[in-house]
């Protein structure tokens, strides 16, 4: 299993989330999208006041992942094409 620091904590990853972590290192720009997300649900910039706000921000980081996923499977799909 890894391991990471979260508040000074050692926490030991299940091997699901070690995969995860893996699996977001190839796809930077959704793992990207994700810490946003995250920081979204957990307001670390103290900015999201109300809860219609807060569903804006969200449903803009949504449609952002949604298009950077697309992009990643497009790629991932012409370089099987180039490699056939």
């Amino acid at each position: 299993m890894s391991e990471f620091m979260n508040d000074n904590e050692t926490v030991e990853l299940t091997g699901s989330a070690s995969e995860l972590a893996l699996r977001l290192q190839a796809h930077p720009n959704i793992s990207a999208r994700i810490l946003s997300l995250l920081d979204i649900v957990e307001n670390s910039d103290n900015n999201c006041e109300t809860a219609s706000g807060t569903e804006l921000k969200v449903i803009s980081e949504l449609q952002k992942l949604g298009n950077d996923s697309l992009q990643d499977w497009a790629n991932l799909q012409e370089k099987k094409s180039l490699s056939l």
